[in-house]
């Protein structure tokens, strides 16, 4: 294997594609999915760190070896207290682009300085810059895997350890939200090269009708904004609801500002705009810090919008999705944004959207009762679209026969692997979808999802100081 070495400044914006063709407006329902996926929250950095640019190279199909396509894949380097033979700490890179303050800051980093170790994380294949083949189609998607991940980050260590500095180098694996999914997997079919995983709000039940989530995004509403806050939201909901059901979506339409386009008759569209409702929520629930009171913050936000609940929640919605002329949230838009986005990557989660309904499902619907977004979006939203962007090859029927298929293949929430830490908000809305205390899990009262991931702080509560303690007591363990 071979690589080019390219430095960079850790607090260099990264660069970005340029889509080939002009890209049309990126419809709200993605919108929201992307912030949902956007990574976990980056912990500024307090000085100046310089961070290496590598780029690997990778098989295309590493479980074909008449296959001998290859592609450059990207992982940043932060050595700066590395002494030759100390620890590698990866931490795995999910759904999002890698970025230089991933690893220059942050409990793992503290970690790493104790034991004077290398600090890396990695791109995982399409997303971010590390982009082994173009189109993105349903053809060359079928290289979009958890499996096919794993076996670059073995291959990336592989190569790492053919330098002399490294070739005695104990490795530590981390990881958040997916990626978390991929440090237990890691540990589970790679045992033996690294000595430890800590595996942050990993979902590992894979799953259809995640109707759980909004459940848990609702109970953090209740629980730290208080149920003022639950209750408009649900009576505005229930309003919209209504008049759709009552033959006046028109006037939900001019009221929630969807665009012209926009079929009020229409079942799916109205699946669309209550899902982006839902999902603008979500997106505040899921990196919500109760010590910082974020959810009381944004409800008091809400209500100042208007006394009135429908025209406050409509009026929330746009701010929160920029204020744009009209709210653009068609079924129809979504699937034909992503069919664009196969011939001109954008990031906007193509790839994901793939692995989802490939792989994971994780599909968040409101089917639980005990949420404040109605009852107007099925996991089936989601399963359309999956065949309708990705072909025949992916109905219902289907989908669910590749979940059962991964949940039989990796386990679920069943693990027993040696020396992995794993921990959960217990407000945290994946929490439903990864391990409890009855499997070996940490839960973290009140927190969301990835809350263990920033420098141990006056301000963390009891249960997060005392499981960053327990990772850091850990990791010297593994290390020993």
């Amino acid at each position: 294997m071979k690589y080019s070495i390219v430095i960079i400044l850790a607090l260099v914006a990264p660069l970005t594609y340029a889509a080939s063709l002009p890209a049309p407006e990126i419809p709200a329902s993605i919108k929201t999915m992307q912030d949902l996926h956007r990574g976990p929250p980056r912990q500024p950095s307090k000085k100046r760190t310089n961070v290496e640019t590598r780029w690997i190279t990778q098989k295309l199909d590493n479980f074909d070896e008449d296959n001998d396509a290859t592609w450059e894949d990207r992982i940043l380097i932060n050595d700066e207290n590395f002494i030759d033979g100390s620890p590698i700490f990866i931490y795995l890179g999910g759904e999002w682009e890698v970025k230089p303050e991933d690893i220059t800051s942050g409990h793992l980093v503290d970690i790493a300085k104790n034991y004077n170790g290398a600090v890396i994380t990695t791109e995982h294949r399409f997303f971010g810059q590390s982009i082994p083949i173009r189109p993105l189609s349903a053809e060359n998607l079928k290289y979009q895997s958890v499996n096919q991940a794993l076996a670059d980050v073995n291959n990336i260590i592989k190569v790492l350890k053919q330098e002399d500095k490294y070739k005695t180098s104990k490795v530590v694996i981390s990881g958040c939200s997916y990626s978390a999914t991929m440090a237990v997997l890691f540990k589970k079919l790679y045992p033996d090269v690294a000595v430890g995983s800590w595996a942050s709000s990993a979902p590992l039940q894979a799953k259809v009708d995640f109707k759980d989530y909004m459940k848990v995004v609702g109970q953090a509403i209740k629980e730290l904004a208080g149920d003022y806050c639950y209750d408009l939201i649900d009576n505005a909901t229930a309003y919209y609801e209504d008049l759709f059901k009552n033959g006046k979506g028109d006037q939900a339409k001019q009221e929630l500002n969807l665009c012209s386009n926009f079929n009020a008759e229409d079942e799916r569209d109205q699946w669309q705009i209550f899902s982006t409702i839902a999902n603008v929520f979500a997106g505040l629930a899921q990196y919500q810090k109760p010590e910082n009171y974020d959810l009381a913050k944004y409800c008091s936000v809400l209500r100042s919008f208007s006394d009135d609940d429908s025209v406050a929640l409509s009026k929330f919605v746009q701010w929160r999705l920029g204020y744009p002329a009209c709210v653009n949230t068609r079924y129809q838009g979504t699937v034909d944004y992503y069919k664009w986005a196969m011939d001109n990557y954008d990031g906007s989660g193509l790839a994901w959207t793939y692995q989802t309904c490939s792989k994971f499902g994780w599909f968040q619907s409101s089917g639980s009762s005990k949420q404040p977004f109605g009852s107007t979006f099925p996991a089936t939203l989601y399963t359309d679209q999956c065949h309708d962007v990705f072909g025949e090859d992916f109905t219902g029927e289907d989908i669910q026969g590749y979940i059962d298929a991964t949940n039989i293949e990796f386990g679920g929430i069943h693990q027993n692997i040696d020396n992995l830490y794993m921990t959960h908000g217990g407000l945290d809305p994946w929490s439903k979808v990864g391990a409890g205390q009855a499997q070996g899990a940490t839960i973290i009262p009140q927190a969301s999802h990835c809350s263990d991931l920033g420098s141990i702080s006056a301000t963390d509560s009891a249960g997060l100081t005392a499981s960053k303690e327990r990772v850091a007591e850990l990791i010297g363990q593994w290390l020993a």
